[in-house]
């Protein structure tokens, strides 16, 4: 009996290919199918009701039918499908993402275990805590009770594996904790994972398609955090796509965190219990000390406060972490004769000064160049930092403390080993201070840290990012709750507003937060009230595309440069996805593909 079988070919074309076959295959089952010459892996999406119309083309025939049930199991290449069109990236490229390698090289897998049925109810629940461990016991206690295989995420690697390390014997008997996809153990994991030898799964986003046989409980803690969204195409966010899981499986889901996310408040959330005001103490920058870093234009303002309780805190053999979110010895260097920036020579963007490394480097894309008096513009001799930045701080601390006790540096740049980690935290038993940007706040889950200071709290919300004010909040929200150490913990606040804006939810709670945001991004039409949309790659089609858009009336932004690229917003993405579909048909693959970025938080 002849058929007619739709196949997704992993790749950039958002469409089915029709092959002619023998027999019927099984949704997501593979199929090694002709593309171009070539023999590809195929995933069948079932057959088509009717013969395909006739036309000036020959429909080609499957050449083998290679496994008798879906290796991915029928939930995950569902969930492939629908990352693929709720995203905008195509079935083919989501299970590119995915499947592993040797799924994908139409390996053959020989038999495979039944997968589980869905469950009776999909259900939705939350765990609002300020404290990690309060989130924990409830994390555990959910996993000692339930029924199926279950998924627990958590923003990074750390967070995942120490959550794994304090788990109970009897909850791990059946669990393996995934923190990536690469290594000579990984595919033996993905292996035994899918053949059902784990029904726990505890790591990183990386996590978040394991090939689990049952899916009953679904935990996504800080389900807010931007570590979420994939850095590399295809973008996708994996909170999001573990939510669907949950659905798919008609299985439990619970979203947790210090904060929620808007979306999570949009659903009716309100404050577990009061927020703790006399944890934070607000300071003006105006009655800062304006102090001097060699080298740098604009002082460094810190406040008598900051100064008299950190030598308290360390007197008492404690830590206090000066945070400042301005890489380098100063955030950017100018010329003192014709007052120009240095910029990038790649894209342009202000460099900042790292004098341990005697560098002028790019924030963004990462440009460096060797340390220079010299001003590339006018030839003059007066090159100069514009504000201070972390390695300015640290001079500053270090001429508070003397030399007597420890100033260490820490932030993403360096790089940080389980030994050099525990060399510095036992550096610290006498007391010391961490200057650092907010990732220096790890600390407060290795030793107790009775004072944070916010050296300037107001840049945090300045960031070119469009949840600047929620990445802010959340940063010096978590500073108070954050490490065992937390009870008794005092937070200061240093701003040229204090106790405005986003930080009037500090005191008051995110339930009084949240509200002001989101009627703030409404005004704006900024999610989650729009989609946001970012079409890259543009190459020959931008104004093709360009032009499909405003047809559609859509108001299509072009920042220009040479790379290709157009902005819009979106109520709703059906329409837009029909819109941008035909630049997306294997027939335009010697035109090239454009690559989509969603925002919808």
């Amino acid at each position: 009996m002849t058929v007619f079988l739709e196949a997704i070919v992993p790749g950039p074309w958002w469409h089915p290919l029709t092959f002619e076959s023998e027999r019927p295959a099984e949704r997501g089952t593979r199929l090694s199918v002709p593309v171009a010459g070539k023999s590809r892996i195929g995933f069948a999406t079932g057959v088509m009701a009717d013969s395909p119309p006739q036309g000036d083309f020959k429909i080609l025939k499957v050449k083998e039918i290679i496994d008798p049930l879906p290796p991915l199991g029928w939930e995950l290449f569902e969930t492939a499908l629908r990352v693929g069109r709720h995203f905008l990236c195509g079935p083919g490229e989501a299970l590119k993402v995915i499947a592993p390698a040797h799924i994908l090289s139409g390996e053959f897998r020989g038999e495979l275990p039944k997968m589980a049925a869905p469950g009776a109810a999909f259900s939705e629940n939350y765990c609002f805590l300020p404290f990690l461990g309060d989130r924990v016991e409830e994390y555990k206690s959910l996993l000692l009770s339930r029924g199926g295989g279950a998924l627990v995420l958590f923003p990074d690697r750390e967070g995942a594996s120490t959550f794994w390390k304090g788990l109970p014997p009897e909850v791990k008997k059946d669990g393996v904790l995934w923190t990536d996809n690469s290594g000579p153990g990984a595919r033996k994991r993905w292996d035994r994972v899918r053949m059902g030898d784990f029904h726990l799964v505890v790591g990183s986003p990386s996590a978040v398609f394991a090939p689990l046989v049952s899916l009953q409980t679904v935990i996504i803690e800080d389900e807010g955090n931007p570590s979420y969204y994939s850095e590399r195409f295809p973008f996708f966010n994996a909170r999001s796509v573990a939510g669907s899981r949950a659905r798919l499986w008609k299985g439990n889901v619970v979203y947790g965190g210090s904060i929620p996310s808007a979306r999570s408040y949009l659903k009716g959330l309100s404050q577990p219990a009061p927020p703790q005001s006399e944890k934070y103490l607000f300071i003006s920058m105006r009655d800062a000390r304006n102090m001097i870093v060699p080298g740098v234009k604009d002082p460094l303002p810190v406040s008598d406060a900051i100064l008299n309780r950190t030598l308290e805190v360390v007197r008492d053999k404690g830590t206090t972490i000066w945070v400042l979110d301005r890489k380098g010895y100063s955030s950017g260097v100018t010329c003192g004769e014709c007052g120009r920036p240095l910029t990038c020579g790649s894209c342009g963007l202000p460099l900042r000064w790292d004098d341990n490394r005697g560098i002028f480097r790019c924030g963004f894309c990462g440009e460096e160049k060797p340390v220079t008096d010299l001003c590339p513009f006018c030839g003059g001799r007066s090159l100069q930092g514009s504000r201070p930045g972390l390695e300015g701080a640290k001079i500053i601390a270090e001429t508070v403390l003397g030399r007597d006790l420890p100033v260490h540096l820490w932030h993403a740049d360096i790089p940080r080993t389980a030994s050099s980690r525990k060399k510095m935290i036992e550096d610290l038993a006498g007391g010391g201070i961490v200057v650092g940007s907010r990732k220096s706040l790890e600390l407060c889950d290795h030793l107790t840290v009775p004072l944070v200071c916010w050296l300037d709290a107001d840049s945090l919300a300045l960031a070119p990012f469009i949840d600047s004010s929620v990445r802010a909040f959340r940063a010096v929200w978590e500073s108070a709750w954050r490490g065992w150490g937390h009870p008794g913990r005092k937070v200061l606040i240093q701003s040229r507003r204090p106790r405005a804006g986003w930080q009037v939810g500090l005191v008051a709670g995110w339930d009084h937060f949240w509200p002001r945001e989101l009627e703030e991004r409404k005004k704006l039409d900024l999610p989650p009230w729009k989609y946001l949309v970012e079409i890259t790659n543009l190459a020959g089609n931008k104004e093709r595309i360009k032009t499909a858009l405003l047809k559609k009336g859509y108001e299509a932004l072009d920042p220009g440069g040479p790379e290709g690229m157009v902005w819009l917003k979106c109520d709703e993405l059906d329409e837009l996805r029909g819109t941008l579909a035909p630049f997306f048909q294997i027939s335009g693959s010697p035109r090239g593909f454009p690559r989509i970025s969603l925002r919808s938080e």
